[in-house]
């Protein structure tokens, strides 16, 4: 007996056979196979029908469920009165008269106080009756044939066959029922199939429809018996009703159904149109193996899409519901997709079919991951339609538990996405919702990050953590830890080598004034090596003990020397023609990208364009930022140390801005680092700083403004033009020697720019070369420091674009005689901040207001002998366009400018200044602004 299904029967009236009058409790009236009227003209009557059926014969006998007349009970006896079958059995075609000829029916009122009319349906359901409709085979369009029944008048059962020859093996059989405009009447009706043989009824499974008391759609599958006919009762009620019912092939050879082969994980869905509520669509998904295990889905914008799976031979494989299913076990699927009555009918809808893992074992597309220690991730990401999930294998084991957290990132209201762990047999081990889950782990577990059902896309974050660490089949262990030694003075960078290792694991060495704790930096995909610094730039030399902690457990492994700090080396200056070293746009010397929020870029400078490999202490670089996509600011420091507060570049989103650099070498090597968005970087070399003895030393002067070519100072009185070039004699001028001198140090101011352009500093009757010292915009006022070589006495100032007026104010000049200072680099450290009252007191410099700070005797600086700092001073928060002098303390200031800027502007510039009683003078000429110096090294006897 199939229970009542969702969908509509199509019009059939069956001949009635005629009326008998009321008998007598003790007769039988004669009747034909078919519909019988009767009526009870007194109450508690039982009529006995006398039924043309012979021995062996299986009969049906269907009564109204409801609505015109009695409601009756009908049972089956032989002509001995013994019982052959109740009206159950009755009303499921199964009734088969093992007894003696002639059988009679008897009938009863449900309620024995009824009198009226009723009215039994007989049906041979052994053999089939012309008098019942063929039920046609259809596909999956939707147009396919369909039967069209009702009920009322009198009729409230049908009959319709399915001939041995026209079906398949496995079929889908679709009702709707036509739902009543009363409501006095609550709706029923029932179906069953018989075969023809009385071997049984085929095997039906009713797919429910939870929370629905009445199923006005409904999906029946049945196995059919090859070559075998069968009869289709249903049983109704006296009432006007609408009942249509299809049948589908839903094995290998459907027709109407979509093909398509099952896809990676990720890949487009395949699309489809909904059509009506109701209507069924197919999708045949094919993939290459039985063995092969798919993940199916249906996704819509309502959530509203059903699925129903069946293998090759019609065997269901998924049952209908919203969300993912998996199956294996055949080469190909029949995927039924419907949106049932009440449901949000979305006009398109997705599916997705992804072959998740093979016989070899989960999707090879899926990365294999090291080590599940301590968990995954964090993964970060984007689905949409053309991405629609990610994965990966988890090297778990049985017993592993995980916590994951699943959440959008989005700012539009998306969801995140839908988080699945797969053990082997594609059952998904994680419980939860909304963003928090409970996830088991299995041998080798598939995670996979989907679209929600009702998702077009998702930005996400997620991250699996592991709770009963280690998870995973490796348990901790720690092995070696090198090196063995290291400086003083330095940030080491120690690597562990072990099995489950964490970035919660931790390096500690004992032995000194305070234990040091390294900090993890970085965890091999595998677990197995560790990497952590650890900084001894105040720790004291010696033998320090290193211990290993893991997950409560310590594991000592030797020791580590730190052997005491280099004595410190002076160095002279060796100025070389200005060179291209770096530009990220080009991939010159770094890679070719830009360096994006909180990167770090590292150039090899020693050994390269004419400096050598060893000896260097410093360079001198004009670093240019450009196609900033944020404001940001960069720092460049010595390679491998620890960077510090200090910038050497500030600048806003889309300005392009140079300044000048000295900075340390360590390891041949500078780093460069942003802190937001991403940044094209440039780096042009003008000389470097070497220990051995070969370079010039360094002779600061009081700053002197040599050119001015507004007021014809030094060159012509005229704005320099495109392309054009004027050339400055420094050699004999200002108090600069008339010879030995071999670079001279300049800030070069640029103003009243009438286009976009570049300036070159260089040496003067040389081939100027693509480096460039200045970058500024039309109507711009900026300045750079420049160490520029100096032949013949002179130097040469040259214009890319426009007309350009140019200043140029000398601080010091670099001689051969050995009269000069040497310079002693050390690790960029902050001096000065008007904003903290560091070093200064905690306010702005007022309109011509004077700050001065003590540099000797500070950061490293020694007390005494300091003829020159090297500072990069930043101005920021300007309430007005002006300009800043740096200048030596107890001194008269001068005319010169190292910084210019506007109203908010903040921006950076190197300064050469001379010391004096140990000190160095700010001076601010309008509104008021705050100032930063950063200390870059110094010049000492």
């Amino acid at each position: 007996m199939l229970t009542c299904l969702l969908a509509v029967l199509a019009a059939l009236l069956l001949p009635v056979g005629a009326a008998q009058a009321a008998p007598v409790a003790e007769d039988c009236v004669g009747v034909t196979e078919g519909r019988y009227a009767g009526s009870f003209a007194t109450a508690g009557q039982t009529h006995c029908l006398e039924l043309p059926s012979p021995q062996g014969a299986r009969i049906a006998a269907l009564t109204s469920l409801g609505g015109a007349g009695v409601s009756v009970e009908v049972e089956v006896v032989d002509q001995n009165g013994t019982a052959q079958c109740t009206a159950g059995v009755l009303s499921r075609g199964g009734c088969t008269l093992t007894g003696a000829a002639p059988f009679r029916a008897l009938v009863r009122a449900d309620d024995d106080t009824a009198t009226g009319p009723y009215g039994v349906h007989f049906v041979r359901t052994d053999v089939l009756q012309k008098d019942c409709q063929v039920l046609p085979a259809g596909s999956f369009a939707d147009d396919a044939a369909a039967v069209e029944l009702w009920t009322g008048g009198g009729v409230f059962s049908h009959c319709l066959t399915i001939p041995a020859d026209a079906h398949s093996t496995e079929e889908l059989l679709r009702i709707r029922y036509g739902v009543p405009d009363d409501t006095e009447l609550f709706p029923r009706y029932a179906m069953s199939v018989v075969d023809t043989d009385g071997n049984g009824p085929p095997s039906c499974y009713d797919h429910p429809a939870p929370g629905q008391q009445l199923r006005t759609d409904g999906l029946t599958s049945c196995s059919f018996t090859a070559g075998k006919a069968y009869t289709v009762l249903l049983q109704g009620q006296d009432e006007e009703r609408s009942h249509t019912l299809v049948r589908r092939d839903v094995t290998a050879t459907a027709k109407g159904c979509t093909a398509s082969a099952a896809t990676a994980i990720g890949a487009p869905a395949t699309t489809g149109t909904s059509g009506r509520i109701g209507n069924l669509r197919c999708h045949r998904v094919t993939t290459a193996a039985a063995t092969d295990r798919l993940h199916i889905n249906p996704r819509d914008a309502h959530n509203g899409t059903n699925v129903l799976v069946m293998d090759n031979n019609g065997g269901i494989s998924c049952h209908q519901r919203t969300w993912a299913c998996t199956t294996t076990g055949s080469t190909g699927y029949q995927v039924v997709t419907q949106v049932p009555e009440n449901y949000g009918l979305a006009a398109s809808y997705s599916l997705d079919a992804w072959r998740i893992a093979t016989a070899a074992g989960p999707a090879p597309e899926c990365p294999r991951i090291g080590s599940v220690a301590y968990g995954y991730g964090p993964l970060t990401g984007t689905l949409d339609g053309q991405r629609t999930g990610v994965c990966a294998v988890l090297p778990s084991v049985s017993g592993d538990q995980f916590r994951l957290v699943s959440t959008s990132t989005a700012t539009d209201g998306s969801p995140g996405p839908l988080p699945a762990l797969y053990d082997n047999a594609g059952r998904n081990l994680c419980t939860g919702s909304s963003s928090t889950y409970d996830c088991q782990g299995a041998d080798q577990s598939l995670f996979v990050l989907s679209l929600q059902d009702w998702a077009g896309h998702s930005a996400y974050r997620a991250e699996l953590t592991c709770t009963n660490a280690p998870c995973g089949s490796e348990n901790v262990s720690v092995g070696t830890v090198t090196p063995d030694t290291a400086q003083s003075g330095t940030v080491a960078t120690l690597t562990v080598q072990g099995t489950a290792l964490g970035m919660s694991t931790t390096v500690r060495l004992t032995g000194g004034p305070a234990p040091l704790t390294a900090t993890t930096v970085s965890v091999s995909d595998d677990a197995k090596t560790l990497k952590a610094t650890v900084d001894l730039r105040d720790a004291p030399a010696g033998n320090w003990g290193i211990t290993v902690s893991a997950l409560n457990h310590e594991y000592p492994r030797g020791t580590l020397t730190v052997t005491p700090p280099p004595a410190p080396a002076l160095g002279t200056y060796k100025p070389i023609a200005p060179t291209r070293l770096m530009d990220t746009r080009e991939g010159l010397g770094v890679p070719k990208a830009k360096v994006g929020a909180a990167g770090t870029v590292t150039l090899q400078v020693a050994g390269v364009s004419g400096i050598p490999a060893s000896g260097v202490t410093a360079v001198v670089l004009n670093v240019t930022a450009t196609e900033p996509t944020a404001g940001s600011f960069v720092s460049v420091f010595p390679a491998g140390t620890v960077r510090a507060g200090a910038s050497n570049l500030n600048f806003t989103a889309g300005q392009t801005i140079p300044n000048l650099v000295v900075v340390p070498v360590v390891n041949g090597k500078v780093s460069f680092y942003n802190h937001s968005g991403s940044v094209h970087l440039i780096a042009d070399v003008a000389g470097y700083y070497t220990t051995d003895g070969s370079g010039s030393s360094y002779k600061p002067i009081a700053p002197t403004r040599l050119m001015d070519s507004r007021e014809g100072l030094g060159v012509p009185k005229a704005p320099v033009g495109a392309a054009g070039t004027v050339t400055l004699q420094v050699a004999g001028v200002s108090g600069i020697p008339a010879s030995g001198v071999s670079a001279v140090v300049l800030n070069v101011t640029a103003t009243e720019p009438t286009a976009g352009s570049f300036v070159s500093v260089f040496p003067a009757g040389t081939v100027r070369n693509g480096a460039s010292n200045l970058n500024f915009t039309a109507g711009q006022t900026i300045p750079n420091l420049v160490v520029v070589p100096v032949v013949n006495g002179k130097v040469s100032f040259y214009n890319h674009s426009g007309s350009v007026h140019l200043i140029a104010d000398v601080a010091g000049y670099y001689t051969t005689d050995g009269s000069g200072s040497s310079y002693k680099p050390i690790a960029p450290t902050r001096l000065m901040d008007s904003r903290e009252g560091l070093g200064v007191p905690k306010a702005p410099v007022g309109a011509a207001g004077t700050v001065t700070l003590q540099v000797a005797g500070v950061s490293g600086i020694p007390a005494s002998g300091v003829s020159a700092v090297v500072l990069n001073v930043t101005a920021t928060e300007p309430t007005a366009g002006s300009f800043v002098s740096v200048f030596p303390a107890g001194t008269v200031r001068n005319g010169a400018s190292n910084l210019n800027f506007t109203a908010g502007q903040t921006i950076p510039n190197l300064v050469v200044v001379p010391v004096v009683n140990g000190k160095v003078s700010f001076y601010n000429h309008s509104g008021s602004v705050h100032l930063i110096a950063d200390v870059a090294g110094y010049y000492t006897k």
